[in-house]
């Protein structure tokens, strides 16, 4: 059985982004009916999610099968992923699957792009006769809005003759409308119940809503408001939004209590404010103290004799004056500018900008898939500078190659130019895909060899601009290439399966796992068939990658899961091999009758 195809695509408002991907799970795959579960739906890949919002999806399932309560929808951040989570539950017994979704957004540039989730085989079984009939009627059940207001003693005492007379009357016969004609909150209450049961949610939300200011959040407005949001969402789980149930402790105030909250809370954050400044002045009073004292300790007195001749007769004196000066940061600064420990004086700000030359170049012009090569990157440098930081190499095309060892000096050459050298560094590479021509940039920082001292060394950025090399890359050859090969590129691959279980019942959903660890290439879009998706690649230590991707498997009898087979090239060998796991052998488990 397979799940519905949804003949438009649902639209994720406010997502930009390009070639997303999207993966669905549920929690567990083997459940009674009526069972909560959990609906994961993470995108990944380039995108703006900031103004996310988890679109509803009760109405593009089968209500007959889910049972999907958006009001809980919520969405997070894990890992490299957006995440969007529903409460879900199966509504009848078997093997039911839960349809692949697509997702409209749109494209940096405006373009309507598409993204599909799998589907996902849930096996629902049936469960005791009075708790199935008990779930089947609290799942189908709206929730109700309060009950009508009576005509009480206690509130005709408070009516006047003629209101108490109306009032009786709007009860025989009931409407919104009827009781809108009052002011008071039960009639106010009885006009939000009549708007639910007319269908009117928005009215009985506006209803609400106002009634909060004047009386306050209660639980028969909280009763009212999830009513009028099943209606709104036509679910029967609606539940209470998060936010009013946090926010319980100011709502259940009227408009006088939470304007004397705001105002209370303003006086309080005003007097913290207050006592801060305070603290700030008393601070900054003190630092000026201290930085007045340094500035008086700083002019000292020196005192020096003078001798005088007058009148044949020598005169001793003392004369005192002062050698400190005041505290001047600018002149400071400037001293420190022009410093230079060897003791040149040579303000570094007048050097002119010097040209560093940029070429790369590949040791072979042409090369196989597969085949590795060397990329050479050539810079011409003047002799006065040295490249400070290392280069930075970008490559439009580096996702379709694979860097096989660490980057290496070369020894040094001699430029025409008597006042430049020529430095090199070279770069063991593969090619995994067929492509033409190699678009790159350099980028990077020199400083002159003259401020050895790191204190003062000065760095300058240089940019090489977009270039291109020639270089061309030839496919695989034809001869020996398996139908199913999706461009895997390594000298070894391993393939394992995992079952989360081995013990089953008829029909049971067994999701397996399988872990692909291999020292190549591996496109990033490649999927094995019959896999739902992948769920997460890294790289280990010694140059591995490992991939792993889940798959759902019903237990129809079959006496082993299915096997899987992947084909790959082998650079080392020049030729085409495969990888299998699976064949995993299931116990069934007899379910003897009452």
């Amino acid at each position: 059985m397979f799940g519905v195809l949804l003949v438009a695509a649902i639209q994720l408002t406010g997502v930009t982004g390009l070639d997303l991907r999207a993966r669905a799970f549920f929690d567990a795959n083997n459940v009674k009916i009526g069972d909560p579960l959990v609906l994961t739906i993470d995108f990944l890949g380039s995108a703006e999610f900031k103004d996310l919002h988890p679109p509803a999806l009760a109405k593009v399932v089968d209500r007959k099968t889910w049972k999907i309560d958006d009001v809980s929808a919520k969405t997070d951040t894990y890992r490299d992923a957006r995440r969007l989570t529903y409460r879900v539950r199966p509504m009848r017994e078997g093997v039911l699957w839960f349809p692949a979704l697509e997702f409209a957004y749109a494209s940096p540039d405006g373009r309507p792009c598409v993204v599909r989730a799998n589907e996902i085989p849930v096996h629902a079984k049936p469960g005791a006769q009075v708790v199935v009939a008990e779930m089947g009627e609290d799942l189908n059940a709206m929730p109700k809005p309060p009950e009508l207001i009576g005509s009480g003693d206690a509130l005709v005492a408070a009516l006047s003759d003629d209101m108490a007379f109306a009032w009786r009357k709007a009860l025989a016969a009931p409407t919104a409308d009827k009781f809108a004609a009052f002011d008071f909150p039960a009639a106010k209450m009885n006009e939000a119940t009549m708007a639910i049961r007319e269908g009117n949610w928005a009215r009985a939300m506006n209803v609400y809503t106002s009634l909060e200011w004047r009386i306050g959040q209660t639980p028969e407005i909280e009763k009212g408001i999830v009513a009028a949001l099943a209606l709104k969402y036509d679910n029967p789980s609606a539940e209470l939004p998060v936010w009013r149930v946090v926010g319980r402790p100011v709502l259940r105030y009227a408009w006088l209590g939470r304007v004397g909250l705001v105002l209370g809370t303003l006086l309080g954050l005003t007097f913290l404010f207050w006592l801060l400044g305070r603290g700030i002045r008393a601070l900054a009073c003190v630092a000026v103290a201290v930085l007045l004292t340094g500035i008086a300790e700083a002019e000292t007195t020196v005192e020096e004799t003078v001798t005088t001749n007058a009148n044949g007769a020598v005169i001793h004196r003392k004369v005192v004056k002062s050698v400190g000066r005041g505290f001047e940061p600018l002149s400071l600064f400037e001293e420190f500018d022009n410093f230079d420990p060897f003791g040149r004086r040579q303000p570094r700000a007048r050097r002119q900008p010097v040209n560093i030359g940029v070429s790369l170049t590949a040791d072979k012009p042409s090369v196989t898939v597969g085949e590795n090569f060397n990329l050479v990157l050539t810079l011409e440098v003047p002799r006065t500078v040295t490249i400070d930081g290392g280069v930075r190499l970008s490559i439009a095309e580096q996702d379709r190659m694979t860097q096989v060892g660490a980057g290496q000096n070369l020894p040094n050459l001699a430029s025409k130019n008597p006042t430049n050298r020529i430095q090199r560094l070279v770069f063991p590479m593969r090619a995994n895909v067929a492509f033409t021509n190699l678009h790159y940039s350099v980028a990077g920082d020199y400083a002159f060899s003259g401020d050895s001292f790191f204190f003062f060394r000065e760095s300058r950025p240089f940019e090489s601009g977009r270039r291109v090399a020639p270089f061309t890359v030839t496919p695989l050859p034809e001869a020996g290439r398996p139908a199913d090969f999706s461009g895997i590129i390594a000298e070894s691959a391993v393939l394992h399966e995992y079952c989360d279980l081995l013990k089953v019942e008829t029909n049971d959903v067994v999701t397996v796992t399988y872990r692909l660890r291999t020292n190549g290439y591996v496109p990033a879009s490649f999927q094995p068939k019959d896999v739902a998706f992948e769920w997460g690649r890294q790289s280990a230590p010694n140059g591995m990658t490992e991939i792993e991707y889940r798959r759902y498997v019903v237990a129809d009898g079959a006496a082993t899961t299915p096997v899987l087979t992947l084909s790959y090239y082998d650079p080392q060998s020049r030729r085409y091999k495969s990888v299998a796991a699976g064949a995993t052998r299931l116990k069934y488990d007899i379910i003897k009758g009452n």
